[in-house]
């Protein structure tokens, strides 16, 4: 079986312990949790024995999603004369049988008769038949509910988890996935060996899909085991939590395409997906604000990322950019292992020092306008090509020139527009003081670790680091749905 990571890789070790073990999977409805058990049944097929038994009125929109259930559905099975049981136990079974018959336990189908436990409870013995017919195998059963399963049969949920888990699980070393409907069962849960809650909710306009394992017995589960993750196209997909790595040295950069005079591209795989259009460039003049919800690590990383990869695809085909934030020495340090010298004139940093340095802006601090002049601007510029990027963030600019920056900034705008576009990386403090003179907000924020983005209320995505041959990161924005 092929070694998978994350959320999925934990279920495989999981299950693929020793002895049996059962899996409870919670949360309220439209959280995924049927989506989740059979995308996972999906992945063991060929190498481990699966079947599945569903309560719903009718399955055919699951059997639309993943045509092969409809082979491993119990309902689906042929009925026929039913076979020994001679290996799997039986015990608590049994004993279940006794408690009914003596009115220990209510069933309204006994109507007070003695009956075969079998005519009681025809799906759980058809799941017997199935982890006797694959003993030794580590068969794997979804139950699709357990409370529905237990209304269908009049008698509670824990009552019948136990007795599965006890025969099936303890005694014959299956593996169980029961899917509840509640959010919380504690008594069930507290004999279950494993417990993964779904959730999903909206938060500042971010949707939210959440997997939280709280606990799979015999596996470390590390020190976040928490996962976000998507239902598009109907599938259970958990998001990675991929490291952002800058390579040290000399990497081949593709030249970009042309565009057009008044056009200003953005060459960052992704953004395209957070313009209204989801055009690859905006009109010159344009002012983009990233606005960082949350000042965390994670976050500042993925907006450095982004920023990073605009200047590195804009200096690399001569086009010019200033960058006035609190991360130039970061970007300018990882630009410098990896381009170019040559290409390296068109990046021009600005500072409040008094370092001679013909790509350094040296800044006064009293007034924004003052520090970058017109001319000061062309000069800096005048071996590049346009269209320009200037880059600010609110945070600098405070340092720099304190609380009251907001009118100067407003009119050097005004005077770069005509050569560029602006790009403002502005904390939450300050987005609402600024924000109406965006032409487009892209939001950032973390959640359990993950750093999502969005322009859109409610349209979510989360922005995945991945790598290119030359081992240089890119954003990926994967749907949240």
């Amino acid at each position: 079986m092929k070694i998978r990571e994350g959320l999925i890789g934990l279920l495989d070790n999981f299950f693929s312990q020793k002895f049996g073990k059962s899996l409870v999977i919670k949360g309220k409805p439209g959280a995924g949790k049927t989506t989740f058990a059979l995308g996972y049944l999906e992945g063991i097929l060929g190498d481990t024995p699966v079947c599945y038994l569903s309560s719903r009125f009718s399955d055919d929109s699951l059997f639309e999603s993943f045509p092969w259930l409809k082979d491993v559905s119990i309902k689906n099975r042929e009925a026929g004369a039913q076979s020994d049981l001679t290996s799997v136990s039986t015990d608590s079974l049994q004993k279940l049988e006794r408690m009914i018959e003596e009115g220990q336990i209510s069933n309204s189908l006994n109507k007070g008769l003695i009956l075969n436990i079998t005519d009681l409870l025809p799906d759980i013995r058809s799941i017997y038949e199935f982890v006797d017919a694959n003993f030794g195998n580590n068969p794997l059963i979804v139950i699709d509910s357990m409370e529905a399963l237990s209304e269908k049969y009049d008698m509670s949920s824990l009552t019948l988890f136990s007795v599965i888990h006890s025969d099936l699980v303890e005694k014959s070393g299956a593996n169980i996935i029961a899917i509840l409907e509640a959010n919380e069962n504690q008594k069930l849960e507290y004999f279950s060996d494993g417990v993964v809650s779904m959730d999903y909710y909206v938060d500042s306009d971010f949707l939210v899909r959440r997997a939280t394992v709280e606990k799979l017995r015999g596996v470390s589960l590390g020190s976040t085991p928490v996962y976000l993750y998507t239902l598009k196209e109907g599938r259970f997909d958990p998001f990675k939590q991929n490291l952002i790595i800058y390579p040290e040295t000399r990497i081949a950069v593709e030249a970009g395409k042309s565009h057009e005079e008044f056009e200003v591209p953005l060459d960052s795989s992704d953004l395209p997906k957070l313009t209204p259009t989801g055009s690859k460039s905006i009109p010159l003049g344009s002012v983009i604000m990233f606005h960082r919800k949350d000042n965390s690590n994670v976050v500042n990383d993925v907006v450095n990322l982004v920023k990073n990869n605009l200047i590195k695809n804009a200096i690399s085909v001569g086009r010019g950019v200033i960058d006035a934030t609190s991360s130039s020495y970061e970007t300018s340090r990882i630009l410098v292992n990896v381009m170019d010298p040559e290409t390296m004139k068109h990046y021009i940093t600005a500072e409040k020092s008094k370092r001679a340095n013909s790509f350094v802006i040296n800044l006064e601090g009293k007034s924004i306008v003052e520090d970058f002049p017109n001319d000061v601007i062309d000069f800096f510029m005048s071996s590049s090509s346009r269209p320009n990027l200037y880059f600010f963030s609110t945070d600098f600019l405070m340092f720099t020139y304190g609380p009251d920056f907001f009118g100067d900034l407003v009119n050097l705008i005004n005077g770069i527009r005509p050569t560029g576009a602006t790009i403002i990386i502005a904390d939450d403090e300050y987005y609402g003081k600024i924000s109406h003179y965006s032409n487009l907000a892209i939001h950032f924020k973390e959640v359990s670790g993950y750093a999502l983005m969005n322009s859109a209320p409610r349209i979510s995505y989360a922005a995945i680091p991945e790598y290119d041959k030359s081992h240089w990161p890119d954003i990926k924005l994967f749907d949240i749905v």
